[in-house]
């Protein structure tokens, strides 16, 4: 007697990351995804920097003052680069009125080398509220100020890859499996995510955004999460085959 069983899930591949020229491209993820303070959020992407001083964006969420920032920055060409996650409702005026939460991890994203980065945040209005995984491990991040004081940071501005904007602060280098979680993904599961250095499928998390970049072609980012917010190319970023393996 023969069991049937349901359809097989089809075989997880990996082909194209998305390689920024650090001087104007970046995808445009339109407004898609917000979220306010109190609720609990994730970001998970793999990166690939090439050498570039000062500041670049992974991601960006923000305008007047309010929002989300995620981005390296570096003294010098070939320094290792500290990323920064930072939450905002003005960023403005003296250091003691601004209200924000910045964090950052020096050293995190090395050159010409993938790295798995996992930022979580629970939803708590408090710089502890946040994490910073590396390769699947859990990593003791720096807190700069935690002086959000239960104000909004949602804004209706587009969310930006590889970019401030869509207008400075350009990545150079590559990006791929960009995910985005409504909720605080526990290590577990952010050790599911590194896998053994490999991409892996996400679903079973259910990102509402996640952006493969498997196109290879075109101008169309597709966001195989659950929220079906397409992503744009701007400015020509161009398929490669240079993946995590």
């Amino acid at each position: 007697m023969s069991i049937r069983r349901g359809p097989l899930k089809p075989s997880f591949i990996n082909t194209y990351s998305m390689e920024f020229d650090g001087m104007d491209d970046y995808v445009n993820m339109g407004n898609g995804v917000n979220f306010e303070y109190t609720d609990s959020f994730s970001f998970s992407t793999w990166i690939k920097p090439l050498p570039k001083s000062g500041v670049k964006y992974l991601y960006s969420k923000y305008i007047g003052g309010k929002g989300i920032l995620i981005y390296l920055n570096s003294s010098g060409t070939n320094n290792n680069n500290t990323l920064h996650f930072n939450l905002y409702n003005t960023n403005s005026g003296t250091l003691s009125g601004r209200k924000r939460i910045t964090t950052s991890d020096f050293n995190f994203a090395p050159i010409n080398t993938w790295v798995n980065i996992v930022l979580t945040y629970d939803g708590s209005g408090l710089a502890s509220g946040i994490n910073y995984y590396k390769n699947g491990v859990l990593r003791a991040s720096s807190i700069s100020q935690d002086n959000l004081q239960n104000q909004t940071i949602v804004n209706t501005e587009d969310a930006y890859l590889s970019s401030f904007n869509g207008v400075s602060s350009f990545l150079l280098g590559n990006q791929d499996e960009f995910a985005i979680y409504d909720s605080e993904l526990s290590a577990a599961e952010v050790l599911a995510i590194y896998t053994d250095g490999v991409p892996t499928d996400l679903t079973d998390l259910s990102p509402v955004a996640w952006y493969r970049f498997e196109e290879g072609s075109g101008t169309t980012a597709i966001d195989s999460g659950t929220g079906g917010n397409n992503g744009t190319l701007e400015n020509s970023p161009t398929y490669s085959t240079d993946v995590p393996t």
